[in-house]
This record gives C-alpha cells, structure tokens and sequence, in this order.
C-alpha cells in the first residue's frame, strides 16, 4: 500500500508520527470525486460527523495525483479559514505541510 507521501511534494510535505501531528486533527468523511483545479492542486468536498459539508484545498500534490482517491474517512487539519489542508492522519500514516 502506497504512503501518503507518497502522492505528495516532499519539499512541502513532511511525514510524521501520530504522536508529533499536533492538535487540530477533526475526522471527516471525504468525498471521492476530487476536482484536479491543477497538476498540482485538489478540490476535495468533505463533511463532519454532522454531515456539514465544505469544500478544501489540497495544494502541493505530485503531478496528478490524489493521495486520497480510495479514502473515505480520515482526520484533517485545516487552516484557521476552513479551506486549505494543512495535514493528513489516515490511521496513523500522518502527513503536514511544512511551514
């Protein structure tokens, strides 16, 4: 099974443990029908436990590729706005984006 990393530019995303992720991790249900907004770049439509859904960005991706395309679930750390992906836990294959 393919990493996280694996899907992602490694000069903007770091892989991490479980444990050093940080707070602000929220489960959601991730939609699988992304949107490629660039080579680069996906829309992805999730939804909390509560079924309110929104639309994020997953920038720094490789060259169309979707590090989520068979994901249903997974934890995800978003910007103070809501809109940007700022990590990725999907049980315990725990990826950030570097600041």
């Amino acid at each position: 099974m393919e990493s996280l990393i694996d899907s992602l530019n490694p000069e903007k995303w770091g892989e991490v443990s479980a444990a050093d992720r940080g707070d602000g991790f929220v489960e959601y249900s991730v939609n699988r029908n992304a949107k490629q907004v660039d080579a680069n770049t996906l829309a992805l439509m999730i939804a909390d436990d509560s079924g309110n859904p929104k639309t994020v960005t997953l920038c720094f991706t490789l060259p169309n590729k979707n590090p989520v395309k068979s994901v249903s679930r997974a934890e995800i750390k978003l910007d103070a706005e809501g809109t940007k992906i700022l990590g990725i836990d999907l049980d315990g294959d725990c990826v950030v984006l570097k600041s």
